[in-house]
């Protein structure tokens, strides 16, 4: 009984010290090992930050190498076709593309033809792509000329409908366009052009637009009448003028302007002492 108390008891001893130690060496490693980590976290963050130039730069020429294999197998531009091109000189587009035949066409940098096209004031819009494995496709959405901006800073230009300049070239090409002048008028013009267009019979003998002080428009018609237009609903008031043209065909008559200022009545402005009223009921002149 003594002898196996004795081992029991040297068993006891012995376990506990045993798991003890282990579990202090495991519970080490595990420490160390938590440290080791952030500091090879906090290592690898510093490298990465410091180098990304050069892992950039690393990357840039991985990509050129890859296109130059490539292009040994054919993947070179041998054509550059471009859509969608109306006024827009095609040898502009070629300098501002500025790829020459033979070019890598994996290494092509579509983002930088991008905007240098967008640069261009004719363009509205592009699309850029590869048509693999030889062709590079360009799409483009000009703008529009609606306008001649007669008193532009730099002279007469070319303007679509949101005032941008397009030209101040060959101004008699597009001697068509409705002319407008006053400032702030080149904001405008698309909003002067979608009114006129909801009355075909006036819009025909417009001339010129003219924006004053920057709130309404008076138009000129080519035989020298003025008609005034409000700041409020000029598209009502120009259909009442149509509808007096209808009736009374004030546009073809002796004046000098109509006044479509007052919302019950057209002021037909004539000679001295020839001007007069022309009234309203229910919207029409009576």
């Amino acid at each position: 009984m003594k002898k196996g108390t004795r081992r029991a008891d040297i068993k006891g001893r012995l376990t506990p010290r045993r798991l003890s130690w282990f579990g202090w060496f495991f519970g080490r490693v595990v420490h160390y090992s938590k440290i080791l980590a952030v500091v090879a976290v906090v290592l690898g963050a510093v490298l990465w930050v410091s180098a990304q130039g050069y892992l950039f730069d690393a990357g840039r020429w991985v990509k050129a190498r890859v296109a130059v294999s490539a292009a040994s197998f054919g993947l070179r531009v041998s054509d550059i076709t471009i859509e969608g091109r109306n006024r827009i000189d095609t040898q502009t587009i070629k300098d501002a593309v500025g790829i020459e035949p033979g070019s890598p066409i994996l290494g092509i940098d579509i983002d930088a033809i991008h905007g240098k096209l967008t640069a261009i004031s004719w363009v509205k819009d592009v699309q850029v792509r590869r048509a693999l494995p030889d062709r590079l496709v360009i799409t483009i959405r000009e703008r529009l000329p609606v306008a001649i901006w007669t008193d532009g800073a730099g002279g007469p230009a070319v303007i679509d409908e949101e005032g941008v300049v397009l030209t101040h070239d060959d101004i008699a090409s597009f001697g068509t366009l409705l002319a407008v002048e006053g400032k702030g008028c080149e904001k405008e013009a698309g909003s002067l052009i979608a009114l006129l267009k909801g009355q075909p019979e006036i819009a025909v003998r417009v001339k010129k637009g003219i924006r004053v002080s920057e709130r309404r428009w008076d138009i000129l018609l080519e035989n020298g009448l003025k008609i005034k237009l409000p700041e409020d609903d000029p598209g009502f008031a120009l259909a009442r003028a149509a509808r007096a043209q209808l009736q009374e065909k004030v546009l073809d008559q002796d004046l000098k302007a109509i006044d479509l200022r007052q919302p019950d009545r057209i002021i037909l402005e004539g000679e001295p002492g020839k001007t007069r009223d022309l009234l309203l009921k229910g919207g029409n002149p009576v």
